[in-house]
C-alpha cells in the first residue's frame, strides 16, 4: 500500500465521520441531516485533501491520522456522551479548530516544489 492509497483513505473515513455526526436521530421522523455540521466537519479533510495531493512524506500521514484521531474523539464524545444535542458547539468549533491547524501545513505543500 503506497502513501496515496493511505491518505486517501484517511479522507475517505473522515467523510463518512463527519456525516455519522451529521445524521442525527429525530423523534417523529427518523433521521434528520443537519446540514451545518456536516460541511464543517468535511473542512479539515478539504483541507487534508489539498496537502496531500501536493505533498508525500509521513509528515502527511501523522497529519491526517491526527486529524481523524481527534474528530473521532470529538464525535464519540459529542454522540455518545452528550446524546446528540450539540448544545455546547464543540461540534462546530472542533473541525474548524482542526482546519486552521492544517493551514500550515497547506502552506508548506504550496511553497515547496515536492513534486
Amino acid at each position: 500500500m503506497n502513501e496515496a492509497s493511505l491518505s486517501y483513505g484517511i479522507i475517505l473515513l473522515g467523510c463518512g465521520l463527519a456525516f455519522l455526526s451529521a445524521v442525527v436521530p429525530h423523534y417523529d421522523t427518523g433521521y434528520y441531516l443537519m446540514t451545518g455540521v456536516l460541511l464543517t466537519g468535511l473542512l479539515p479533510y478539504l483541507i487534508y485533501a489539498l496537502v496531500a495531493a501536493l505533498m508525500r512524506g509521513p509528515l502527511v500521514l501523522v497529519g491526517g491520522l491526527l486529524i481523524l484521531v481527534l474528530h473521532g474523539i470529538l464525535v464519540a464524545n459529542e454522540r455518545v456522551l452528550g446524546g446528540a444535542d450539540y448544545d455546547s458547539g464543540m461540534i462546530y468549533y472542533g473541525p474548524l479548530l482542526l482546519a486552521v491547524l492544517g493551514l500550515p501545513l497547506l502552506l508548506r505543500a504550496l511553497r515547496e516544489p515536492w513534486r
